[in-house]
């Protein structure tokens, strides 16, 4: 659960910081809305009028308190048990496609890095360099669609004994 809530806190942050980039004339709060609502249902009413007047600090809190509050009302209806459960499974499916990916890109990233030398640039430093890109990019990944996941998928608890631990997951 620590784990789901910091990911939560994380990616809605990284929304707001990634829609507040720059001067307030070039923010997108619309996007933002739009993005944040892929994830869950939003309650806070979007602020309209001027953005200089919009504090992204105060903004991103009051974002990340509402989805919190989305995801304890989304525990609250499920079950606790459920939900750990779905964490689990959520965050396991996640993880297992992106790692997967993620060693397709590095094999990918290897055969191509001897261009590297052509530009006298050092393959060695380069491919770690950009492995590490890869890899932070695959972590934000694996935040990012846990957590869009776990508000949006549709749970159905059965007493079904084929389904495991009479847990039906509908994406």
């Amino acid at each position: 659960r620590e784990r789901i809530v910091g990911m939560i806190e994380r990616v809605v942050s990284d929304y707001v910081r990634a829609a507040t980039t720059g001067p307030p004339s070039e923010w997108d709060i619309d996007q933002l809305w739009t993005a944040l609502s892929t994830l869950y249902s939003v309650t806070l009413a979007k602020p309209t009028g001027i953005t200089t007047e919009i504090d992204p600090r105060k903004l991103a809190a009051d974002l990340v308190a509402d989805a919190l509050a989305a995801y304890e009302t989304r525990e609250q209806e499920l079950g606790s048990e459920v939900v750990r459960e779905l964490e689990r499974r959520v965050l396991l499916s996640v993880l297992d496609r992106k790692w997967r990916e993620h060693l397709y890109e590095m094999d990918y990233l290897r055969e191509g890095i001897g261009l590297r030398a052509y530009s006298q640039r050092d393959p060695l430093v380069e491919y770690q360099r950009e492995g590490f890109e890869l890899f932070n990019a695959m972590m934000e990944g694996i935040a990012e669609e846990s957590v869009g996941y776990l508000f949006n998928i549709e749970v159905q608890v059965t007493e079904d004994a084929h389904a495991e631990d009479g847990i039906v997951l509908n994406a």
